[in-house]
Parts: structure tokens; C-alpha cells; sequence
């Protein structure tokens, strides 16, 4: 006997496993686009801090405050840096921490960075 096309079970299968393609082709895509979306806010805050850090760090004033903060807009976005002066053993020292978040979630750091300021014209 001579059979032309398939039959329903054989139907219902295929449709089954493109289904399930397609799912994980559905959830890798939004994996991927939010991760793109994390890498462009992570890319944009260490834009921040790095600036505020050669701020930091050109700033002649000695010690310097030792807490501040401040709203910026970048990329169509509001962002909040927040910088740390913590003393060290050397006087001629400080460590310089600036964080940086969304100015929605304050709370959520996105990126940090640290570095070293010496006493200027020592």
C-alpha cells in the first residue's frame, strides 16, 4: 500500500519539537538582549566613575571632602556618583572610592572604582 503525506501523530510530533525550537529560540533572544541592556548601563557608569576619578585626582584641594555626591545625565539617562575619601596611615594618602548607580535605584551599585590620591607638591 502507498501512503502520500503523513499522518496526524507524525504532524502533532514535528509541531511539537518546532515548538520547543522555537521557545528556546524565543529565550535565548531575550537572554541576549538583557544582557546588551547591562552591558551598555555597566559601559556607561564606568564612563562616570572614570571621569569623576581624574576629577578626583586632578582636585588640588588637600584632603578634599571627604563625602560627595551627584546627579549626572548621560546617554538619556539619570545616574548618581557617590565619592568616598578614607584616610590612611600615610597622611600623604587617601583612598578614593566613587560608585556609581541609576538615580532610580540609588541603592543598586552598578559600577565601583578605587584608586589612590597623593598630598599635591610634596
Amino acid at each position: 500500500m502507498k501512503r502520500n503525506g503523513f499522518t496526524l501523530l507524525e504532524l502533532l510530533v514535528a509541531m511539537a519539537i518546532f515548538a520547543t525550537a522555537g521557545m528556546a529560540i524565543m529565550q535565548a533572544s531575550s537572554a541576549h538582549i538583557r544582557s546588551l541592556s547591562q552591558l551598555d548601563d555597566l559601559t556607561v557608569a564606568s564612563y562616570i566613575a572614570n571621569n569623576q576619578m581624574q576629577l578626583a585626582l586632578l582636585d588640588k584641594d588637600w584632603p578634599g571632602k571627604e563625602k560627595s555626591q551627584q546627579q549626572v545625565e548621560m546617554a538619556n539617562r539619570q545616574w548618581l556618583w557617590q565619592q568616598q575619601l578614607s584616610k590612611l596611615p600615610d597622611d600623604d594618602l587617601r583612598l578614593v572610592q566613587i560608585s556609581v548607580s541609576l538615580a532610580e535605584t540609588p541603592d543598586e551599585v552598578l559600577y565601583q572604582l578605587q584608586s589612590y590620591k597623593g598630598k599635591p607638591g610634596g
